[in-house]
């Protein structure tokens, strides 16, 4: 009886667990556990952007996510900041700009349904984009670029392309887009840059004229008469970010 209780009945008890264990384990693996749920479709969400209260979002590249700048802060942090100091009812703003993004990681950006979702609840939409486009290639710091009016044309291309779905997803929203300034206007090859950069700013005007709801930011004056860079010599410093800031709040 000892012998029974010590040795073969624990052992009985452990192969009948392996057993319901091993069905169970196979249910599982073939999908035969548990009741099906029936989950019904979700009815789409009509959204909106508030009509009494700014509601910013920015889009683009590390100059929209505010690299360089020691507080955070950034655009978007600083034009909320002076919008409230100007007694603006304004929302915190909703940054997904991203280091490094190009024309197309904003076109393939604003194709996620969620992105376009927050487009839409916002009234202010403020995009960075196209330097990493053109100053990104090192041939644009070094020498001068083969066929520069190609590239520009390009890149402002698929930036309008990105400005469309924009105002397809928010027809009444104003959105302001950033102009470049040259961030090597102080090396060898920097001034031959300048003419660029202009032209850039130029193309955007021009490009975007017909819609009164789009504003071109200029900051190339704030950066060519006074040194308003980073460490990194390339982003804006705080007080580089909060005159662009400024600008926009001046024009909202």
């Amino acid at each position: 009886m000892r012998r029974f209780l010590v040795w073969y009945l624990p052992l009985t008890a452990a192969l009948v667990a392996v057993i319901f264990f091993g069905v169970g384990f196979y249910s599982f693996l073939s999908g035969d556990t548990g009741t099906s749920v029936a989950i019904q479709p979700g009815s789409r969400v009509a959204v909106s952007a508030p009509d009494k209260q700014v509601a910013p979002i920015i889009l683009g590249d590390s100059l929209g996510r505010g690299t360089g700048d020691e507080s955070g802060l950034g655009i978007g942090g600083r034009l909320v900041d002076e919008l409230r100091r100007r007694h603006v009812d304004t929302k915190n703003i909703v940054n997904i700009a991203v280091n490094g993004a190009r024309t197309r990681d904003l076109e393939q950006q604003l194709t996620s349904a969620n992105v376009q979702t927050l487009v839409a609840q916002s009234n202010v939409v403020i995009v960075s984009i196209g330097g990493n486009d053109l100053w990104g290639d090192a041939n644009w710091r070094n020498v001068q670029p083969r066929d520069p009016e190609r590239a520009m044309k390009e890149t402002l291309d698929r930036l309008q392309g990105s400005v469309r779905t924009i105002r397809g997803v928010n027809p009444s929203a104003r959105i302001f887009v950033i102009g470049l300034y040259n961030p090597f206007i102080t090396t060898p090859f920097g001034k031959m840059l300048t003419p660029f950069v202009n032209n850039w700013n130029a193309l955007l005007v021009e490009r975007f004229a017909s819609d009164p709801r789009i504003v071109i930011v200029q900051t190339s004056d704030i950066f060519a008469y006074h040194d308003r860079l980073s460490f990194d010599r390339f982003h804006p410093s705080d007080e580089g970010y909060s005159l662009i800031a400024r600008r926009i709040a001046d024009a909202i």
